[in-house]
């Protein structure tokens, strides 16, 4: 067995983000079980973001660093992992949401059921949906969405990524896998999310952990979260149909990108599911449609 460690590093990916930044440190600074070092990279702020940060340097578990150049927010993250104390689990922290007062006691008490410090190991929640005023517009983002935690499995995932990153702690083997990530095209709470689902350990809470802050300026707010009115989804179905947008594109690729990274790691089994994922790509958009319903059921 690996070495192991309890300690826990919250990583906090930082750009311009004076208005909410104070809100979301003090939400980590004042969990039930603290973090043992919370690492910032800021990625070249133009507001007060980095001299607000600095404000809270007086906290020897406060580490900032500012980029010497942009590197998106996956790149940031990813410099951000790579600085905390090795073998620490690590707690992603977007700049903008708020944490509830038990969010790293709760996920840490999870990881320890099924984390062997040897294969990657992801934790992770339900949100609540709060606007840029704080409050809230959604009691549950599963529930928003229409996920469904007991559908969960690599089948499912494969269709679009439900493990949001502000929930998750992951453990160190997880985090090395994080290291490799190369193509940021992607956001890394998809690719760990795959890692966590096929070859990993998973366990989820059903609660929600995390003050999700959805505004004009979210960096990280996927397209696809956002709902559509009943105009746009007919104009979506009709531009499927009429070939015009190509239905689940981003989630062949990322599959065939998937599959040719880890094949090595996967048993018989999540190869066929991945290879039958990916074999609907040339198929209708009704076929595909179908066979999304099929798999959450």
């Amino acid at each position: 067995m690996k070495h192991m460690s309890r300690n826990i590093s919250v990583i906090l990916a930082t750009y311009n983000g004076s208005k909410y930044i104070v809100k979301q440190l003090d939400s980590i600074l004042s969990q039930t079980v603290p973090p043992d070092e919370i690492i910032i990279c800021d990625d070249i702020s133009t507001d007060e973001t980095v001299s607000l940060l600095q404000s809270y340097l007086h906290d020897s578990r406060i580490k900032l660093f500012v980029n010497d150049k942009r590197l998106g927010v996956v790149n940031n993250f990813k410099k951000a992992a790579k600085l905390v104390t090795r073998y620490n689990l690590l707690a992603f922290a977007d700049q903008d949401d708020i944490w509830t007062p038990e969010k790293l006691y709760k996920l840490a008490n999870a990881m320890k059921l099924i984390d062997d410090g040897i294969a990657p190991a992801l934790v992770y929640s339900d949100l609540t949906v709060i606007d840029k005023n704080d409050a809230v517009t959604a009691s549950s983002f599963w529930d928003q969405q229409k996920i469904r935690s007991e559908k969960i499995k690599l089948a499912t995932i494969l269709y679009g990524n439900v493990v949001t990153g502000c929930t998750m702690l992951i453990n160190y083997p997880m985090a090395e896998e994080f290291f490799l990530f190369q193509n940021d095209q992607y956001f890394h709470d998809e690719w760990l999310g795959l890692i966590a689902y096929s070859f990993g350990h998973v366990k989820i809470l059903n609660e929600t952990l995390v003050l999700y802050r959805q505004h004009e300026s979210n960096v990280t707010f996927s397209e696809e979260y956002k709902p559509l009115g009943l105009v746009d989804k007919m104009k979506d179905d009709l531009n499927y149909l009429l070939g015009k947008k190509k239905f689940l594109s981003r989630q062949f690729a990322f599959a065939k990108e998937f599959l040719s990274k880890y094949q090595h790691r996967l048993n018989e089994q999540q190869i066929q599911v991945i290879e039958n994922f990916i074999s609907q790509e040339n198929k209708n958009y009704f076929f595909q449609r179908l066979n999304r319903m099929i798999t959450y059921r």
